[in-house]
């Protein structure tokens, strides 16, 4: 049953998306200057050519929020392997082959090999606004650079709104990215009418796996996309007084003792490797969310649900 209701999913998260994607992109014509300046999220101002035609994505979610906007997909000419990797796991790989094997040699973690960089020719490059080490990199080769980051204390929809946005500006184009916000406000509006009257006794206490492994366990908090989903859908998060995405042990999963748990696809872990107890080192078999079969892994539909993305205003539904 819980297959056929994420496949399902998944197939919701398609038709929504080729719903909102079908714009095409106009060029504009007598530009009265050959750049154009945009505030990133750092309040940096990056000066960036008024016909953009050679986009490098840094920041993983970026490719599937510019899918929104209706400009080229082909001008997307280098993006993170956790994209890539993302993109051939999921049915994006099918609406947009022209994504499959685009170069990602130039990026490693958070670091940049600007040699290859280079050579991608780029006309802007978008990253994660963090990381002051790739601005360096690119400000060194004097490529313009705009970086981003989550913003509204986590909340996904308005991060992804804020990009949307910024790409509006770069890529002169907003396409139909107005009606995936609204659609996503409205279920925020539909979840709030059903869920803001609840204590929090009456949530389900719910952490949000953000990584796992045998050597760490991660949980979304407060300010992260894990701890938004959790808080803003009508459960509980324990871990909400911790900033970030910390690093737990077992005594304090046990100390929680979630009722349900949600596991990121950013993480490999699955639910049944949580049920079968097959990870060293770790006991999940005493925490109530796993005797009562509440464990979830988070779709991938277009892209990673989790993140602001392309299909993320389904996940609130999910």
């Amino acid at each position: 049953m819980k297959r056929k209701i994420m496949i399902g999913l998944c197939v919701a998260g398609m038709a929504l998306s080729a719903a909102f994607m079908g714009c095409s992109r106009k060029t504009e014509t007598g530009k009265a200057s050959e750049y154009i300046e945009v505030v990133d999220q750092n309040n940096m101002t990056a000066r960036v050519p008024a016909e953009v035609r050679r986009a490098v994505m840094t920041a993983l979610p970026l490719p599937s929020v510019y899918a929104l906007t209706g400009a080229p997909i082909e001008y997307i000419v280098g993006m993170h392997p956790g994209s890539s990797s993302a993109i051939e796991n999921s049915v994006m790989a099918a609406m947009y082959p022209s994504l499959l094997g685009i170069k990602s040699n130039f990026i490693e973690g958070q670091d940049i090999n600007v040699e290859e960089l280079i050579k991608l020719s780029p006309d802007v490059v978008m990253y994660w606004a963090e990381y002051t080490n790739q601005y360096n990199v690119m400000k060194t080769a004097n490529i313009p650079a705009v970086g981003v980051k989550t913003q509204g204390g986590g909340d996904a929809i308005t991060t992804l709104e804020t990009w949307l946005n910024i790409m509006g500006q770069i890529f002169s184009t907003q396409g139909n990215a107005q009606k995936v916000i609204e659609y996503g406000r409205q279920i925020q509006k539909e979840i709030a009418a059903k869920t803001g009257s609840l204590t929090d006794q009456e949530k389900p206490k719910t952490i949000m796996l953000y990584g796992h492994s045998a050597e760490a366990i991660s949980v979304g908090s407060t300010g992260e996309y894990g701890g938004f989903w959790v808080e803003s859908t009508g459960g509980f998060n324990p871990a909400r007084d911790i900033k970030g995405n910390p690093t737990v042990n077992m005594e304090q999963i046990y100390a929680w003792n979630p009722d349900i748990i949600v596991i990121t696809t950013l993480s490999q872990t699955m639910p049944q490797d949580l049920y079968n107890n097959t990870i060293p080192g770790q006991d999940w078999s005493h925490v109530k969310a796993l005797r009562e079969r509440k464990v979830y892994k988070d779709p991938l539909g277009v892209y990673r649900w989790y993140p602001p993305s392309g299909p993320a205003p389904l996940m609130g539904k999910w």
